[in-house]
């Protein structure tokens, strides 16, 4: 047993690699938001200098280049059209390797807030049962690598604040790796990262207060100045050193930052498929990325959530929060960050949004609902059914809509039995 402990992660690996790799270079086209991401990191490869500033066009029709966000998503992409080639499995295959490493960070998280080997891997099942998950991880898009960044932070952010005051400042210098990367592949992690700095300065302040002393208050602000501020700087910046290297110089590289800010904030653009942060848990709008049609039917691509699964991630993570909360387990606090810190700032944000913003967050619901699930097996006779149950309703709802994950053909009638709501054509 403890050897097959020991080998989980590689084969939580292998299995990710075995469910993503099948038909992810179909389509050959571009798909959604892969007109921006994956075109632009075709030109990085190409070592464009076009590519990356925002006064320029692509003299291509139907593609454009993606500056508005920073570069290292586009980087990572890049890796894999470098070795493979410009085109479809080319770029979707770092996407491919970002999600099933996802799940092997997944599962380190599951471990570190549970302790449980099987509450983390049924944890893994269930985020691998995940229609949005599985659709980012074959898309060359830069979600899914902001994701496994935010995992990796939440993952230190956890060993920080359970480590001992006296050894707890100098893990923050992993949690600014990581929320760096995080913050250089999309400006989305900025809101995570916001609240872990104010903890982190609390927890100083608190740390201070119990020793009597400011000099423990300084050394340990010392320490989250440089883990939270000057490493996930230097962490961007490095991001930016190809941009630098064809040719661009600090005066361009401040005024794309103020560019990317403009845009973001003065966006007011719309689009069928947008949706707003309160429909997300309820999957009440997918997005529609990609049809191919036949003579007798259609293959699509739909970034939708396993409704099985979302339906319930909000009320488990709420529950579990309150078990751990209960029970002193400082699970509560890395838990709420994972879920709530990365969903509910977006209540604030008044430009479009999309469901796959929602992705971050559900790492933190499997690993809530895993939690929930395993009580409920542990518990009254009566209900030590229910959860088997489930997860097997959980796994069939991904089989079942796993032709518009994948882009297999369907008829018009099988098209229209997983179209369970209105709102999702």
């Amino acid at each position: 047993m403890k050897r097959l402990v020991d080998i989980l992660p590689a084969l939580i690996f292998a299995g990710g690699l075995a469910l993503y790799a099948p038909r992810v270079a179909v389509p050959s086209s571009y798909i959604f938001d892969e007109v921006y991401h994956a075109y632009t990191a075709g030109q990085y490869a190409a070592g464009n200098a076009d590519a990356y500033v925002w006064y320029t066009k692509s003299p291509q029709k139907g593609v454009a280049y993606m500056w508005n966000h920073p570069p290292l998503g586009i980087h990572l992409i890049s890796i894999g059209i470098r070795i493979w080639g410009d085109h479809s499995f080319g770029w979707r295959f770092m996407s491919v390797i970002f999600g099933a490493l996802g799940l092997v960070v997944a599962y380190s998280l599951g471990l570190a807030l549970t302790g449980q080997v099987a509450i983390a891997a049924l944890g893994v099942l269930l985020l691998a049962m995940d229609g949005l998950y599985f659709v980012q991880a074959r898309t060359g898009m830069l979600d899914v690598f902001g994701v496994v960044f935010m995992m990796l932070a939440l993952l230190q952010f956890h060993r920080y604040w359970i480590a001992a005051p006296e050894r707890a400042g100098r893990r923050l210098l992993a949690v600014g790796l990581f929320l760096g990367l995080a913050i250089a592949t999309k400006w989305n992690a900025a809101y995570a990262s916001g609240l872990i700095g104010m903890i982190a300065v609390a927890r100083a302040f608190w740390i201070g207060g119990r020793a009597g002393d400011a000099t423990t208050v300084a050394r340990h602000l010392a320490w989250v100045l440089v883990g939270l501020v000057i490493v996930p700087a230097a962490m961007y910046l490095l991001a930016y050193v190809p941009f630098f290297m064809v040719g661009h110089d600090f005066t361009d590289f401040v005024e794309l930052q103020r560019q990317i800010y403009s845009y973001h904030s003065h966006l007011t653009a719309t689009h069928a498929y947008q949706s707003r942060w309160w429909q997300w848990p309820l999957v009440q709008r997918p997005v529609w990325y990609h049809v191919t049609r036949y003579e007798t039917g259609s293959a699509n691509i739909y970034a939708l959530a396993n409704p099985i699964l979302h339906w319930v991630l909000l009320p488990a993570t709420v529950w579990a929060m309150v078990w751990w909360w209960r029970r002193r387990d400082p699970a509560w606090l890395t838990a709420g960050l994972g879920f709530f810190g990365q969903w509910l700032p977006w209540a604030l944000v008044s430009r479009i949004s999309f469901a796959y913003h929602f992705l971050p967050v559900v790492p933190f619901g499997c690993i809530a609902l895993a939690l929930g699930l395993n009580r409920m097996a542990e518990g009254p006779r009566a209900v030590q059914w229910l959860p088997w149950v489930y997860v097997g309703v959980v796994i069939v709802a991904f089989v079942f809509f796993y032709p518009i994950y994948a882009c297999v053909p369907l008829t018009p009638e099988q098209f229209t039995w997983r179209m369970w709501m209105p709102s999702w054509r």
